[in-house]
């Protein structure tokens, strides 16, 4: 895998990340800055490896032209508004859940998956951050140990031990995140949700779906 390719993968999962855990760990007035380029990026990867079809770049557009109108549905507020609709409190109860648990196992939270995922931080010396009160199972949360995986993540995380667990991002992906990612995709087209959150859903599967196939650089699945 080029370092090129290794910057967009990394990129695309830490867009992921950012939208999914939400404006505590994102402001979400960087959106147009700090995480649109970067699936703006990826999706261009995807797209010369055929490996995104037309309704995602139909949706990628839509987002983009919602960002050179400077379209209130992007404004902080709105976005806030949009994410506390879909994952945090909704009238009729939980909407959206964002932890693995909630979709594999028995599906309540704190259920299996989650043992299992503090499980690997503890292996791996990672501790989250105490200020976002996320489970381990947290869709953001997976997404960032994910990266961890890759050699290149390194300076993401200054405090990475040397002996950090040796899971292939492949296995990681298609065991953890790969059995639910589609499940939540489908739940956010039942919600109506915004045009920021259907492309994330969309590109997160597509992502995911990726790097779980084979154990085999993001450069060279589709050479």
């Amino acid at each position: 895998m080029s370092d090129h390719d290794h910057h967009l993968l990394l990129r695309g999962l830490e867009s992921l990340a950012w939208v999914f855990q939400g404006a505590e760990g994102g402001q979400w007035s960087e959106v147009r800055t700090v995480c649109l380029p970067k699936m703006a990026a990826v999706l261009l990867a995807l797209e010369s490896r055929n490996l995104v079809d037309e309704v995602v770049l139909d949706m990628a557009e839509e987002v983009h032209a919602l960002v050179e109108a400077k379209d209130p549905l992007l404004a902080p507020e709105s976005l806030e508004q949009e994410y506390v609709r879909l994952f945090v409190n909704h009238r009729d109860g939980l909407s959206i859940p964002l932890c693995q648990s909630c979709y594999t196992g028995e599906g309540r939270m704190m259920g299996e998956p989650a043992l299992a995922m503090q499980s690997r931080l503890d292996q791996a010396g990672l501790r989250v951050d105490t200020s976002m009160p996320m489970p381990p199972d947290h869709l953001a949360i997976e997404l960032a140990y994910l990266m961890t995986l890759f050699p290149e993540a390194a300076p993401l995380q200054r405090n990475r031990p040397t002996d950090i667990s040796q899971e292939s991002p492949a296995i990681f992906a298609a065991t953890m995140l790969h059995p639910w990612v589609d499940m939540l995709r489908r739940r956010l087209i039942e919600a109506q949700a915004s045009q920021l959150f259907r492309l994330a859903g969309e590109l997160l599967v597509v992502l995911i779906s990726t790097i779980a196939k084979k154990n085999i650089p993001f450069s060279e699945q589709h050479a």
